[in-house]
């Protein structure tokens, strides 16, 4: 088993929204993921025995801010290896915050599992709902 976190864009972007719970439910979900690759000052995925397990990204809103916005798009392998999605996340997470103080993000209110997994292991606190979403805060420590 190899696990790799690799800094690139350079993927198969369909396959990854055809494994994706989430993408599956989210309409014209290429042009979305599109439009957040261009905005994202950097794109890695989270690589498991050589195939996309996940891809995210950091978009920081003006070139000297000191927040950026973190989106995800999970596959069907970060739900079979959660201890090791756990542990790397984890470990992007802090590196991120070495550049930006703030990581901001939303989360679906319905998806209890990101929410769990964002305020348990990265230590994210939530706004109040809004229009069928959550936004979250991670700070340096």
């Amino acid at each position: 088993m190899s696990v790799a976190i690799v800094q690139s864009a350079d993927c198969d972007f369909r396959d990854i929204l055809r494994r994706s719970p989430e993408a599956r439910a989210i309409p014209n979900a290429d042009a979305v993921l599109n439009r957040w690759l261009h905005m994202s000052e950097e794109v890695w995925l989270g690589m498991h025995d050589g195939k996309v397990a996940c891809m995210w990204g950091l978009a920081p809103p003006t070139v000297i801010s000191d927040r950026a916005y973190l989106w995800l798009l999970t596959t069907d392998l970060v739900e079979e290896h959660k201890f090791l999605f756990v542990r790397h996340s984890q470990v992007a997470v802090e590196s991120a915050l070495e550049r930006y103080p703030v990581i901001v993000g939303h989360v679906e209110v319905g998806n209890t599992a990101a929410k769990r997994w964002l305020s348990r292991w990265l230590g994210a606190k939530f706004d109040d709902p809004e229009q069928g979403f959550v936004r979250f805060c991670i700070g340096r420590k």
